[in-house]
Parts: C-alpha cells; sequence; structure tokens
C-alpha cells in the first residue's frame, strides 16, 4: 500500500496547528511533526524530510517563513504552501521571490486545503522528472560525442568541449571569445547567425540554427547548434556537424526538382494521350455505328421481304446475324458510357439513394409485370457523391439483381446501408442464382462473366462501370455470395 504524503506544519499558534493538524489527517496525509520556528523547522525538514511543507509566513523568532523558504531553495527541492492571514502586496512580493507552489489565504476550506496540496506535490513531480531527464539527456550528449559550447553572458569568453574545439579547429589551450565563434562562422552566414545571436543574449532566448563554418586548411563543414540560457549568466549549446545530411539534403532537393520535372512531362503526355483517345474511341464509335445499323437494318429487310426465299435456316442465320449486331451495338455504346463516366470532373452534393433505388426499381417491374418481386428499400439513404454517377451504379447493381433473381419464383431485392467501424457500408442484396466466391476476383473485370451468355445476357461491363465510379469517390466495392443463395453487393463512398 502507497504511503501518504508526508506534511510538516510550521505554524506558532498551537491551537491553529493542532486544527491544521486534525484536520490533514482527516484529508488521508500524515503530519510527522508541527515547527514554530525557523530554526526548528529547518532541523525537521533535515530530520524528517517531509514530502511538503504548510509554512506559516509569521512565526517565532528573527525568522519569517519567507526566510525559511528562501533557505530551502538552496537545498534539495521542498515544496512550500503558504498559510498566512496577510496579502500585502509587500508580503506578496517576497513570497514569489521565493517561488512557492501555493498561497492560502486564512480562513480557508479544507477542499482549498486539499486541492493546493495535491496540485503542490503533483507539481514537484513533473519537475523533480524534468530534472531527472534533463541530467540523462546530458549524458547521453556526452555518450554521442556531441560538441558543447558554453558562452559567459558576462565576459562573452567561450568554453568549447573537446569535440566542439575540433569542429572550430581551436587549440585546446586557446580561451576563445564569441568574436572567435563569429570568425569561423561562413560570411555568407554570419550576418543572420550574428542577429540571431545578439537577439538571444538580449532577450534570453534559446536558439537552434544551422550554418556554414570555415576552418584554416579545410573545407566547409554545416554545423547545427541549440542553446539555451541557464541561471548565473551562461548560455549552453549543443552543436552537431551536419555536413553530410546537408549534403544529402542537397543531393534529394536536385533529385526531387528533377523528378518533377519528369513528372509535369509525363502528366503533359498523358493528358495529350486521353485527349486523343477520347477523340479516336468517338471516331471509331461513330465509324461502327453505320455500318452495324446497315448489318442489322438490312438483315431485318431480308426477314421481312422475303422469308420464303431464305427458308428456315436461312432466317436463323439472319436473326444470329441481326442479334450479335444489337449485342455489338449496345457494347459499343457500353464502352463509350465507361469513359465518359470515368473521365468527367465529379460534382459532388447530397444524393439520396434511396429515391434513385426506387425510380430504378419502379422502371424495372413495370418492364417485366408478369413477375413476382419483393423490392425492399430503406428510407432515407443519404451520401456525398456525384449524382449522375451515383445512379449509375445504383441502377447497375438493380439490373444485374434483376437479371440473376429471373428464375426466382419471388424475386426479392433489398438496398439498405449499416455501420461498420464507424463507416456507412451501402448495399444491394438478391435471392438470386449467386455464384463461388472463388472466382470472385473476376467480378469487375471488364467482359468477365461467371455465368453464361445464353442463361444472362448483358455486355459484361457493368460491374467494371460500377468499381470504377465507386474508386472515383475513394470508395471500396466488393461481393459476398454463393451458389443458389444469392448475392449481396457492398459499396463505401469517401466522398
Amino acid at each position: 500500500m502507497k504511503n501518504p504524503p508526508r506534511i510538516l506544519i510550521v505554524e506558532d499558534e498551537r491551537i491553529v496547528a493542532f486544527n491544521l493538524q486534525q484536520r490533514l489527517a482527516h484529508l488521508g496525509y500524515e503530519v510527522p511533526g508541527v515547527a514554530v520556528s525557523g530554526p526548528e523547522s529547518l532541523d525537521m525538514i533535515e530530520r524528517l524530510a517531509p514530502d511538503l511543507v504548510l509554512m506559516d509566513i509569521h512565526i517565532e523568532g528573527a525568522m519569517d517563513g519567507i526566510d525559511v523558504a528562501s533557505r530551502l531553495m538552496d537545498q534539495p527541492s521542498v515544496p512550500v504552501i503558504y498559510l498566512t492571514a496577510y496579502s500585502e502586496d509587500a508580503t506578496l512580493k517576497r513570497t514569489r521571490q521565493t517561488k512557492p507552489y501555493g498561497y492560502l489565504i486564512k480562513p480557508f476550506s479544507e477542499r482549498e486545503l486539499h486541492a493546493t496540496i495535491q496540485m503542490a506535490l503533483e507539481r514537484h513531480k513533473v519537475e523533480e522528472a524534468l530534472v531527472r531527464n534533463q541530467r540523462l539527456l546530458q549524458q547521453a550528449l556526452d555518450a554521442a560525442s556531441l560538441g558543447v559550447l558554453e558562452l559567459d553572458r558576462r565576459t562573452l569568453e567561450v568554453s568549447a568541449s573537446e569535440r566542439a574545439q575540433s569542429l572550430f579547429g581551436w587549440d585546446r589551450q586557446q580561451k576563445a571569445t564569441l568574436a572567435d565563434l563569429l570568425g569561423c562562422v561562413s560570411e555568407n552566414d554570419r550576418p543572420a547567425f550574428a542577429t540571431c545571436l545578439d537577439e538571444s543574449l538580449r532577450q534570453l532566448k534559446s536558439i537552434s540554427e544551422e550554418f556554414r563554418i570555415l576552418t584554416e586548411g579545410r573545407s566547409e563543414r554545416w554545423v547545427r547548434i541549440d542553446a539555451r540560457h541557464w541561471p548565473a549568466d551562461q548560455m549552453t549549446g549543443v552543436i552537431q556537424d551536419i555536413t553530410d545530411r546537408k549534403h544529402s539534403e542537397l543531393r534529394m532537393k536536385r533529385l526531387n526538382e528533377g523528378l518533377e520535372q519528369l513528372v509535369n512531362e509525363r502528366t503533359a503526355e498523358l493528358n495529350q494521350s486521353i485527349k486523343e483517345l477520347e477523340a479516336f474511341s468517338s471516331s471509331v464509335a461513330h465509324d461502327l455505328r453505320a455500318p452495324l445499323r446497315a448489318i442489322v437494318g438490312f438483315s431485318q429487310e431480308l426477314m421481312r421481304a422475303h422469308p420464303g426465299d431464305l427458308g428456315e435456316d436461312g432466317l436463323a442465320m439472319m436473326q444470329r446475324i441481326t442479334s450479335a449486331g444489337q449485342r455489338m451495338s449496345a457494347l459499343i455504346d457500353a464502352l463509350l458510357n465507361m469513359s465518359r463516366m470515368t473521365q468527367v470532373p465529379l460534382q459532388l452534393g447530397a444524393v439520396s439513394i434511396s429515391d434513385i433505388a426506387s425510380e430504378v426499381a419502379e422502371q424495372l417491374m413495370r418492364g417485366d409485370s408478369g413477375r413476382v418481386a419483393d423490392v425492399r428499400i430503406a428510407p432515407d439513404l443519404e451520401a456525398l457523391a456525384d449524382l449522375s454517377l451515383l445512379r449509375s451504379v445504383i441502377d447497375n447493381l438493380l439490373r444485374n439483381a434483376w437479371k440473376f433473381t429471373a428464375q426466382a419464383k419471388v424475386t426479392r431485392i433489398e438496398v439498405g446501408a449499416e455501420k461498420r467501424d464507424g463507416e456507412a457500408v451501402y448495399f444491394v442484396r438478391d435471392n438470386g442464382c449467386g455464384f463461388d466466391m472463388a472466382f470472385a476476383h473476376r467480378l469487375f473485370g471488364p467482359f468477365q462473366r461467371l455465368h453464361r451468355e445464353q442463361e444472362y445476357a448483358g455486355t459484361g461491363l457493368g460491374l467494371t462501370i460500377v468499381q470504377r465510379v465507386i474508386m472515383r469517390h475513394g470508395g471500396r466495392v466488393w461481393a459476398e455470395s454463393a451458389p443458389g443463395q444469392g448475392a449481396t453487393f457492398y459499396f463505401t463512398l469517401a466522398g
């Protein structure tokens, strides 16, 4: 069990001291002693090593509580909280000089006393940890052989460690000054460093600077100095040779500049290629549509005008020609549609997935009124997306579900959303023929089919369009299924 904090009371009024002792005990603290004078309190602090001192300012003898606290500043740190009925400016000014951990004006409540003590103990704990860390840091710097510089702010004399002397080319017996330090700095960096150092000395500000130094018989070196001010007019800094890092940064900068130029050139070439490809696609589509229309049109006219001359086999062949032409025309339209969808800039806004799904479902049921269908769409499904592109996603997924549920006695389709790890995941679920998850990786590839075209017609581009649109929105799309158990397509939208 952790021992309670030990608090020494310095109070010459015995009734007040007794009351305070009782209150501290009630709050769970231990009181190892009560002192009534300055000498007695210093003796008890040395012998008992309390965690904190509650110090009345006016106590017996020539020393008052502030004098005692001043003495404690030169010893291992002991947090002091003043207890007094006096709050005049002169008294407060004297107490501030001793850096107290608290100041309670009598009378005070137990809550105030407890809160002030807890805050003081916590502050003292943090300060002790800081001192330990600073000591460990100094040991680490020594172990790493980093150079150390010390500047006397009064005399401007510079003391340097062996590593720092080596960097600046100083003799070990040399008594260096601030002028010697500045004399080693490259002429290009000297004005800026001198200004920074002067400001630091005037305002007692820490500095962290990188600059070049030149020493006799040696090439230019880059160094970094991190310095701060300490009591007793001392400024201490750690200096490090960073020449290799600077040269690496320069090489990296040149490499990045070259890469940036190369990326810009390749981007321009890619944009030009995209424009040429779009123009080519439009031209090819236009040039292909005319002969396709002629093939389909003449085939249909031959079947209408000369059915007897063609015979049964001829009519069958002409029907196959017509169907193939129509499929090719649909395929051209799908390819162009996919190209436009992946190139058009996104126009983001609030989109109602519920409304889009309801419209598409109504069209599907109206076009196949003989089918028994149960389509359930969750209300208030909304997302931040491009309206036309998201409409294409919902249209393709619902038509896909409608197509693969054609052989079910009752078509069941559900559109909804759920939360997964704080992310909205939308889904379209059906009770169709499903598929084997071993082939799921082929779902979103262009012209990939998991079922025969004779059973389920289509261009093979619907899910490819879905994936590309979702990826443009920064989202993901995937599916889960099993043969004969329907399928569920999930997607997210990052906006």
